[in-house]
């Protein structure tokens, strides 16, 4: 398809330039196509145009994913269309329980529900448990709004605020200075 676009530009441009030349006869009658040619004279100009390039490569790719993605999603959809068809409403024998994608009548949006989108009970889990989440959030930001009344209503102290220090940096530097005390000791001056 890509390809037939650039074969057709060839073969008009060629055709019309082939039959533009001579005249031809047929049944003794004269037919010409075009004007013969001036065998040189005059003048030689060439007329300015913008180029059709980006026209083409344009025409050249929508050829070719027409060709790629509308014809096999095309083909699929009327062979599940004519040769499968749509399902039929049976009664459900005993002790069957019928799967998600079972309630679906056509046979590509069965296939959807069944490997593409969620069991709809696993969505619905899933909702369920984001609203405990939030609903525990909630709890939690309630009991930490009562925490801080309670502290500004008996002014208490700053506990609430405490961040425990990292005693880490505090050994390093100790170390430190005691290594520098160690080298210089007590006669230090400055």
């Amino acid at each position: 398809m890509v390809s037939w676009s650039a074969l057709g530009r060839s073969f008009g441009t060629n055709l019309f330039k082939n039959n533009v030349k001579t005249p031809f006869i047929i049944q003794n009658v004269n037919f010409s196509v075009g004007k013969t040619l001036n065998a040189g004279h005059g003048q030689k100009t060439m007329a300015l145009q913008p180029s059709r390039w980006q026209w083409h490569k344009f025409k050249d790719m929508f050829h070719y994913y027409v060709m790629i993605g509308l014809i096999p999603v095309g083909a699929i959809i009327f062979y599940t269309n004519v040769f499968i068809g749509p399902a039929q409403l049976a009664p459900i024998p005993e002790g069957y329980e019928p799967k998600h994608w079972e309630y679906h009548r056509h046979p590509i949006t069965r296939f959807i529900a069944r490997y593409i989108h969620n069991n709809p009970q696993q969505e619905y889990e899933k909702f369920m448990h984001y609203i405990d989440e939030e609903a525990q959030k909630a709890k939690l930001r309630a009991l930490e709004k009562e925490v801080h009344s309670k502290m500004a209503e008996r002014q208490d102290y700053q506990a609430y605020y405490y961040r425990p220090m990292v005693n880490k940096y505090h050994r390093i530097e100790k170390q430190a200075g005691d290594e520098v005390y160690e080298r210089i000791g007590d006669d230090f001056k400055e």
